[in-house]
């Protein structure tokens, strides 16, 4: 059985694809598309996997793709999981891969994660795995989430455990950087109606003042997530529109806002719940009433500890102790790869991409990476095979991984 990491074999098969893996991601730069928009990143995967005779599936999830290898062990599959979604921005570098299409942009490195996960592909298509490996080419990360109507599809069907990455440009190619428990926060979106009683200004008293109500509330907010000296919860209020007139006293106002939490799901519903309350109650108190919108979206992306005893494990001897970063501090932003983590074990981990000359923020028109960084995180994923299916009976017919705060 071909189980054992052959470092000579892979130095060689990754050689022999550095250019074509380039090529592929400056490829996808050129052409970025939006969210449940990716029809030619699909057609342009699906054409490759047809010629390294890969079996897949398209249009999962509209743009999707699901596509498997077949191992020695057929009883346990790994997965790995790509993003493909541009950004919806202008591309301000002057390079022959500049994007074409205006107001569209890979600044978010989805190129280079889906140059990676094709050369996964391309090496097991070549290699037999020691056990199944299933690739997941998903749309829409960065607008509603492709995740979950991928895995409603059938993305995670008989998967053991899931590996994911995303380029990092706070660190160099060369490096990764690996987290422990919550990684990225969950997100709600919330609006707060609250509705008073309009009266003349020279009468307020006969009025209930939606203005004041609002104020009082949004003072109890924040003394409610004070308490949280922990940092895992932030509360914002983004805008608040009420009253028509200075003279009349406001009988509705209407706050929008956003909550991140770096909690489980159980613990994450429990204080929006109490969120809820304090709304209520503080409305209540001046004989107002109010209303709390929630409108969840992803929930906190949380590793689990045996993956990511793995990824940094391999981390360590291909890229050196030194190179291997353990991040302490979890990371508000959110990432739905965390919809991935509650349903099979796995990890998500940081991949460096920078260097003296390229050095630039994602999110941001001038990102850019440096390529070498792709083959590494091909190498990275391809130990990250042979080390979990040496460790496969920590992940087989495991329970539900429960996620607590951390």
């Amino acid at each position: 059985m071909n189980n054992i990491y052959n470092n000579d074999l892979i130095e060689s098969e990754l050689n022999s694809m550095k250019d074509f893996l380039i090529d592929l991601r400056r490829d996808i730069h050129k052409h970025p598309e939006l969210g449940f928009e990716e029809i030619r990143t699909m057609e342009k995967i699906s054409s490759i996997l047809n010629s390294l005779n890969i079996k897949h599936k398209t249009k999962i999830a509209k743009t999707g793709i699901i596509a498997d290898i077949e191992g020695e062990d057929k009883n346990f599959t790994i997965a790995f999981r790509t993003d493909m979604d541009a950004l919806p921005m202008d591309d301000l570098k002057t390079c022959e891969y500049s994007s074409k299409e205006k107001g569209k942009c890979h600044a978010c490195g989805h190129d280079v994660h889906i140059a990676i996960l094709t050369g996964i592909a391309k090496y097991f298509s070549k290699v037999k795995p020691p056990c199944n490996i299933r690739l997941i080419y998903q749309p829409a990360e960065e607008t509603t989430g492709g995740a979950k109507p991928m895995i409603d599809e059938g993305a995670l069907d008989n998967v053991n455990i899931i590996y994911g990455l995303h380029v990092r440009p706070e660190i160099v190619a060369g490096q990764i950087s690996v987290k422990y428990g919550v990684m990225y926060a969950s997100s709600n979106m919330f609006d707060i109606k609250i509705y008073g009683k309009a009266s003349h200004g020279a009468k307020s008293y006969e009025g209930i003042d939606s203005i004041i109500v609002a104020s009082n509330i949004l003072n109890q907010l924040h003394n409610f997530v004070s308490a949280f000296t922990d940092g895992s919860m932030r509360l914002h209020i983004g805008t608040i529109k009420g009253g028509s007139a200075r003279n009349i006293v406001a009988d509705f106002v209407q706050m929008e806002g956003i909550i991140r939490m770096l909690c489980d799901d159980e613990t994450r519903n429990k204080r929006l719940s109490m969120i809820e309350k304090i709304i209520l109650n503080t409305a209540n108190s001046f004989n107002a009433k109010a209303e709390f919108i929630n409108m969840p979206s992803y929930p906190a992306l949380i590793n689990h500890t045996e993956a990511v005893d793995i990824v940094k494990e391999n981390g360590f001897n291909i890229l050196g102790k030194e190179n291997v970063f353990i991040e302490e501090n979890s990371n508000m932003t959110t990432e739905d790869f965390s919809y991935y983590l509650q349903k099979v074990s796995g990890a998500f981990f940081s991949l460096g991409v920078s260097n003296k000359n390229i050095n630039i923020p994602i999110h941001n028109g001038l990102f850019d990476i440096d390529e070498r960084a792709i083959n590494i995180g091909v190498n990275m994923q391809i130990a990250n095979v042979y080390e979990t299916y040496k460790k496969k009976d920590l992940f087989i017919k495991k329970e539900k991984y429960k996620n607590k705060i951390f």
